[in-house]
């Protein structure tokens, strides 16, 4: 009996990252992985260890053309950041479901799926939950202060005005700006929406379908930068967006506006974003992010983060939490896959498959 055949077609690595043997993460990743949880040899298994029992092959594909040479004899296709082209997926006649990591499967022709009645699921990237967390962490402790009522406390400074502190913003008084639209932004609006938080964003591509359901107004460029109080950079780095913020947009913000970004460090122009920080014509900034990575030692932005009249918030790129979440990733795909071959229902169904027409 041939082997199941399972197709991946993965722009960036996601879908094994995070299923990989335990050998091969680095000692200092095991250290972390075991320190987080003492199971974690248990827990986190390999794509073999998941599909222990099963005779199967992995045939990692970098083309529609390379799909469309195997797609005929796959049993799955997982796919993450790439366009499957409708006519190449209708010839994966054998297919018993294609999987998607990440909720925006845009490239995933499902109206070719339902001609063949072949389920898709689309499962939510834990890695995206976990930055856009870190970015209402830090609009919170830069509108709330955080840093500056710290220092205040460990001063004992705070008996002259107990009860208050200078400068605290409610977040409904605010506009959050979202510069992208995609799958960290989205849930950003969502926590926005129970803040009450006007959201404006701007991105390549318009949404209008998901702006009621994000409460998301659309606006052109220029308008983002002017009338943001908070802005947060959501945009993927490809040859079209690097240095697409400049200082001629970091000129266009509010003497007091937020300038966030989690997303890319050279997205930014990141010596004109140090200079509006040092010269006090914004009124802070959160990265996580950075030009040069890790962030050289002499950089401006270290004297600046240790300045808090500069109200400037600087983390690691940590914003994605930990290898946890690869592998929370990359588990919840291979787990879909075992569910499937067992004949349960698979997770996060967008479309449930039924049988073809014949």
């Amino acid at each position: 009996m041939a082997p199941i055949t399972i197709a991946v077609w993965d722009a960036v690595g996601n879908v094994t990252w995070g299923a990989r043997p335990w050998d091969e993460w680095t000692p200092a990743i095991q250290e972390q992985l075991l320190a987080e949880n003492p199971e974690a040899r248990a827990v986190a298994l390999s794509v073999a260890e998941i599909l222990a029992g099963y005779d199967f092959r992995l045939v990692p594909v970098a083309s529609a053309e390379e799909l469309e040479k195997i797609i005929g004899e796959a049993d799955f296709l997982i796919a993450h950041k790439v366009p499957v082209p409708a006519d190449v997926l209708r010839a994966g006649r054998r297919l018993r479901l294609v999987q998607h990591l990440g909720l925006d499967y845009r490239g995933v022709p499902l109206a070719a799926a339902r001609e063949l009645g072949v389920p898709v699921a689309a499962t939510p990237l834990v890695n995206y939950i976990a930055v856009a967390e870190h970015v209402w962490a830090l609009a919170l402790s830069h509108l709330k202060r955080l840093p500056q009522q710290r220092e205040r406390m460990i001063r004992r400074a705070y008996a002259e005005r107990w009860g208050t502190h200078p400068g605290l913003r409610m977040v409904r008084d605010c506009t959050l700006g979202l510069l992208g639209f995609g799958e960290i932004a989205r849930p950003i609006a969502r926590v926005a929406q129970a803040f009450e938080m006007p959201v404006i964003y701007w991105d390549i591509v318009r949404f209008p379908e998901l702006e009621e359901r994000y409460a998301a107004r659309y606006v052109e460029w220029d308008t983002i930068w002017r009338e943001s109080d908070v802005l947060s950079v959501q945009l993927a780095l490809n040859e079209r967006t690097e240095g697409i913020v400049g200082a001629r947009e970091i000129g266009m913000l509010k003497p007091d506006a937020l300038f966030i970004n989690t997303a890319r460090g050279k997205l930014v122009d990141q010596a004109a974003l140090s200079a509006a920080l040092a010269e006090r014509r914004i009124g802070g900034a959160a990265l996580d992010v950075f030009a040069v990575e890790p962030l050289p030692e002499d950089d401006p932005l270290h004297a600046l983060h240790e300045d808090l009249a500069a109200n400037v918030q600087l983390t690691p790129h940590s914003a994605w939490q930990s290898p946890w979440t690869w592998i929370r990733d990359s588990h919840e795909i291979w787990y879909n896959v075992l569910r499937v071959l067992r004949g349960e229902p698979a997770h996060h169904l967008v479309y449930p498959g039924e049988e073809p027409a014949r």
